[in-house]
């Protein structure tokens, strides 16, 4: 289900789209996060454009690896919308395919616009063979590719197509964090529906009957044991693991960043020591990126990015939800520490 403020931003225009993104941008950065990836809904070239003015310093921004539309099958998204204005979202928002060569085409036509990566949607439309040739062909073109898999069955095929990482993976199997942990693919966590998370963004914008609250709060209780189950079996797996924020929604009262650190430090409460939360967002993110030469530790020849905050992290993980400093390449971007 699409949230309205989610379906509102893909019939929104691509200018106030744009201005939006700019915002989102420096509130991802003044909490902390000095680079990102944007996996989608970002319209044609969006997140593209965003990160050249980032670059280019017209707007102030983490460093932005942008996806371009998402990869899905056709039929898989937007099914009950008007068929008159149907078609147009899709094709604003994503590339539909269901062959081998449409597959391919739809990684080139993303790198028409420039993209750092590929992003795709793997479920029952998506045959092994086309995501085979999605991965080929986004090998070729040296760019990785994320698959969006939650289930059992999608997962195997994110794996058997040989994907640089699994976005989710909620109910992935330990054999399958076995084979994952064999080819060097990628398990990003995202605890995006822990602790009754998605509820308090979309209480204050859904009108929700009794019956519809009570059934959304039995599977948030669901989801969060699902969780608490998965993140220990992750760890003992040894299968290499990062973290993302999956924050494509607005959390009433919080900024991007604050929202996106909020979900990240569920974490901790799902049974991540608070150093490895730490790592999964800085050293683990980093080589899921390829980037591992650039950022996610403090070493010479990487960018000088830092945060600071004013307690122990390890002590107590929700610091990171108050970072009070930060530096991108070298630049203080925040500084909320008091001098001694």
């Amino acid at each position: 289900m699409f949230a309205p403020g989610l379906l509102l931003a893909v019939v929104e225009s691509p200018t106030k789209r744009v201005l939006q993104g700019a915002q989102l941008a420096r509130e991802d950065l003044e909490s902390g996060f000095t680079t990102v990836r944007n996996l989608g809904h970002s319209g044609i070239d969006g997140d593209a454009a965003l990160r050249d003015a980032i670059n280019a310093g017209r707007v102030p921004g983490p460093r932005l690896l942008a996806s371009g539309r998402k990869v899905i099958a056709l039929d898989s998204y937007l099914q009950s919308l008007n068929p008159a204005v149907a078609q147009a979202i899709i094709e604003q928002e994503f590339l539909s395919i269901d062959t081998p060569d449409r597959a391919r085409q739809a990684v080139l036509q993303n790198v028409f616009y420039n993209v750092d990566i590929i992003k795709v949607t793997v479920g029952d439309g998506i045959s092994l063979p086309a995501l085979t040739a999605m991965v080929e062909e986004a090998h070729r073109e040296h760019l990785k590719i994320a698959a969006h898999a939650v289930d059992t069955v999608s997962i195997q095929t994110a794996i058997e197509a040989g994907v640089d990482s699994v976005e989710h993976g909620n109910k992935v199997t330990d054999e399958q964090l076995m084979q994952m942990r064999d080819k060097g693919i990628f398990l990003d966590l995202t605890p995006t529906w822990y602790g009754s998370f998605f509820m308090k963004i979309t209480e204050p914008s859904i009108m929700m009957s009794s019956a519809f609250h009570s059934s959304n709060a039995s599977s948030d209780a669901r989801a969060q044991k699902q969780y608490d189950e998965l993140v220990p079996r992750v760890l003992k797996s040894g299968v290499k693991s990062a973290a993302g924020s999956d924050m494509c929604w607005f959390y009433p009262g919080k900024t991007r960043g604050q929202a996106s650190a909020a979900t990240l430090v569920n974490l901790r409460t799902a049974g991540m020591p608070p150093l490895d939360v730490i790592r999964a967002i800085t050293v683990n993110a980093a080589e899921m990126l390829g980037w591992q030469d650039r950022i996610g530790s403090i070493e010479p020849g990487k960018f000088a990015d830092l945060v600071a905050v004013a307690g122990d992290p390890i002590a107590d993980i929700t610091e990171l939800e108050r970072v009070r400093f930060v530096m991108k390449d070298g630049q203080v971007v925040r500084n909320d520490l008091t001098s001694p």
